[in-house]
């Protein structure tokens, strides 16, 4: 999905919820955005090219084909562990970093569902559970 959704959606919830929260609200906006980070470190990883640049190019490029990558903070282990570490722990920051999260996983998979509708073929797949991954590499 495209960045700029991301952005703008998460800059509306943490305006949103601004009165409710003052400025922790900005943990929604900091986590719904930047956890796109896991692209950028697996870029790292895989290309030995810090690059964010690049990266970026690489990943706006709809003709690129980059199958079954790790963005380990999309994939179904860490969400379970993070949903499950902030029901229990009940911390106020946790809390709204979820927010975050979820609004962030919701927006990628509204993505998938549209692409899906519409028989549009991605070039760009990513794994989605960390051990199935391990298991294909």
């Amino acid at each position: 999905m495209d960045l700029k959704y991301h952005l703008l959606s998460c800059i509306i919830l943490s305006l949103i919820l601004f009165p409710f929260y003052s400025y922790y609200s900005l943990l929604i906006f900091i986590f719904g955005f930047f956890i796109d980070v896991d692209h950028y470190l697996y870029d790292i990883i895989k290309t030995k090219n810090p690059s964010l640049i690049n990266s970026y190019r690489m990943h706006i490029n709809k003709n690129k084909i980059l199958k079954d990558q790790l963005h380990i903070f999309h994939t179904i282990e860490f969400i379970i562990l993070f949903i499950l570490l902030t029901i229990i722990s009940n911390n106020f920051y946790l809390i709204l970093i979820s927010m975050g999260l979820v609004l962030h996983l919701i927006l990628d998979a509204i993505y998938y569902i549209y692409i899906t509708k519409k028989n549009i073929e991605l070039k760009q797949t990513r794994a989605f559970s960390l051990i199935s991954w391990i298991k294909r590499n």
